[in-house]
């Protein structure tokens, strides 16, 4: 009873890091090829802009509230968090505030204000891009404080801000990640030209894949000790490399 009780709590910790590995494993690599079809045509697609600029736009609530909530978990169980994670959240932020900009301009690219087929469009896809930047700004500033959740744990808030999160990094990962630098491409390429490109975009994968696994970043800050922090977070980065370079070698 005790190690099914284990069992349970460990998935529910990592509920949020199973379903991105998941997602992409399974999901990511057809929907960006589908994406990346669909963005060659001139023509507006309405809904996946849509899509992209509500998870962008939702996504601050969602780590707003999850913050709290790690807050409130900290604190009903005395645990304070241990050690500064600063440098790896300095990079994690100027990725994220990269990462949205891209994915604000391809929602507009789907509705044809920018890109192919945009040559008699309006000007206002500049202030979409204003909105993102200041977006970012009120994010940031929202993740600060102490304040914590004055829900209890298990609130519908809880699940609701995981789920913002994690769309939030499955879409990044798909639009960003597959469909920018396409590595399906490279599987018809020689093995030697495959190891030649790893290490570059190796380094480039890291610096972008941090704003789309803010959720593990901040479980770590708060509910991990410091001992083996670093082995944890080079777990997460291979993990996600392995996931990233499979289409490409497979």
């Amino acid at each position: 009873m005790q190690m099914d009780g284990r069992i349970r709590g460990w998935f529910r910790d990592h509920a949020t890091s199973l379903g991105f590995y998941l997602y992409a494993l399974a999901v990511a690599p057809p929907l960006s090829r589908a994406m990346k079809d669909a963005m060659v045509d001139s023509r507006t697609i309405l809904w996946p802009g849509i899509l992209l600029l509500v998870v962008l736009l939702l996504e601050p609530i969602g780590l707003r509230w999850k913050i709290l909530f790690l807050r409130r978990r900290n604190n009903d169980d005395s645990f304070e968090p241990q050690g500064s994670m600063l440098a790896i959240f300095s990079a994690a932020t100027i990725g994220h505030m990269i990462v949205t900009l891209f994915l604000g301009m391809m929602a507009l690219d789907a509705w044809g204000v920018v890109g192919v087929g945009s040559e008699g469009a309006s000007n206002w896809w500049g202030a979409v891009i204003v909105v993102l930047i200041l977006k970012e700004f009120v994010e940031l500033f929202a993740c600060g404080g102490m304040s914590m959740a004055p829900e209890s744990p298990g609130h519908w808030k809880q699940p609701a801000a995981d789920f913002l999160v994690l769309a939030y990094g499955c879409v990044a990962y798909t639009a960003w990640w597959e469909s920018l630098l396409d590595l399906g491409d490279l599987a018809t390429e020689g093995w030697a030209m495959k190891l030649a490109l790893i290490p570059l975009l190796g380094m480039l994968f890291m610096f972008l894949y941090l704003p789309m696994r803010l959720p593990f970043l901040l479980e770590e800050y708060f509910l991990q000790p410091k001992a083996g922090r670093k082995a944890r977070i080079w777990t997460e980065l291979a993990i996600g490399a392995a996931l990233g370079f499979y289409p490409a070698f497979f």
